[in-house]
């Protein structure tokens, strides 16, 4: 029997980062809290804040959060310059 541990994968990309700017603009213009953002979309909201303040997230929670609130794919990320890195 093979035993199986859940680990949690972190996606870290010196190149690019969650435009996480624009995904809290566009949450308050749809006058939704962070936590009713986090209902919405059934993530915790934990998960909610740590996209939305630039921290490290998986591309599938970017892409759940991204598509309910109406942001194309192509705005998820944006290039991290110079001097960010």
């Amino acid at each position: 029997m093979t035993e199986r541990t859940s680990k949690k994968t972190i996606f870290n990309n010196k190149h690019k980062r969650v435009n996480f700017e624009l995904f809290d603009e566009i949450r308050l213009v749809k006058g939704l809290s962070r936590l009713k953002l986090a209902t919405e979309v059934e993530l915790s909201p934990q998960t909610v804040t740590r996209v939305l303040s630039g921290g490290d997230s998986r591309p599938s929670t970017v892409k759940i959060i991204g598509e309910f609130l109406g942001i194309s794919a192509s705005e998820w990320y944006i290039s991290v310059s110079n001097k960010e890195s």
